[in-house]
């Protein structure tokens, strides 16, 4: 569905909102602060993100453009061999609307290296197809087979605080996939981190209706479907 460009004078408007804030742009990389001055799709992301609030969508960028540089987001590079622990998270074909998905299995995540994790997602995020064009993405959280002795509950609460703190209205939907009962106890301390809005975007899915969401032939093998794919660095 085709979005409703931002109007240029609201557009400029968050601009001079956020410039007034950012008063010292050693905080913030250079690129990031150029990008803003003529980039309205990703000024409107992040009034989007903020549900149409001027003021809110500049103070999240004035956040957001320091969390990057403060944890050297645009020096990140995981282009080449990555540690395959990492690529367990992946770009991988679209959902029904044609939008890019990111897949997620935590099975075999390595708690040790939590931190690597964090930036391979960032990484990702940053660039994920369409990037330039400020798209969205849908996440599978692919939970198929985790029990409460492989969930890393402080990964999955970095996971949701990038896409509700640190990314400008990046997540279209999350794909939770077969999740077991015994993980709602977690669900309910992860839950809390989020606003009803991204509680909305949330969906809990099982191998008879995930094709609700994503093509069949799009579907892996992770969650019943015939795509066998695996990504190999």
């Amino acid at each position: 569905m085709a979005e409703t460009p931002i109007a240029k004078e609201v557009a400029d408007e968050i601009r001079n909102k956020f410039t007034a804030l950012a008063t010292d742009t050693s905080k913030y990389y250079d690129a990031d602060l150029e990008r803003i001055k003529t980039d309205d799709k990703l000024v409107s992301r992040f009034l989007a993100h903020q549900r149409d609030d001027k003021d809110e969508a500049a103070k999240m960028i004035e956040s957001v453009f320091a969390w990057r540089k403060e944890n050297s987001i645009r020096d990140l590079d995981y282009s080449k061999d990555p540690d395959k622990a990492l690529t367990l998270m992946y770009f991988r074909g679209k959902d029904i609307d044609g939008t890019d998905i990111l897949w997620v299995e935590p099975k075999a995540f390595d708690k040790n290296k939590r931190r690597e994790f964090e930036k391979y997602l960032m990484w990702l995020v940053e660039n994920r197809p369409g990037e330039a064009e400020c798209s969205q993405i849908t996440i599978v959280l692919a939970l198929s087979d985790v029990g409460l002795t492989e969930a890393d509950v402080d990964f999955i609460k970095y996971f949701i605080n990038i896409f509700m703190y640190y990314t400008a209205d990046v997540m279209k939907k999350m794909l939770v996939h077969n999740m077991h009962w015994l993980l709602n106890g977690v669900w309910k301390l992860v839950s809390v981190l989020l606003s009803e809005g991204a509680k909305k975007r949330v969906i809990f899915v099982k191998n008879k209706d995930i094709n609700k969401h994503i093509p069949e032939a799009n579907v892996l093998a992770c969650c019943g479907g015939p795509d066998p794919y695996r990504f190999q660095a």
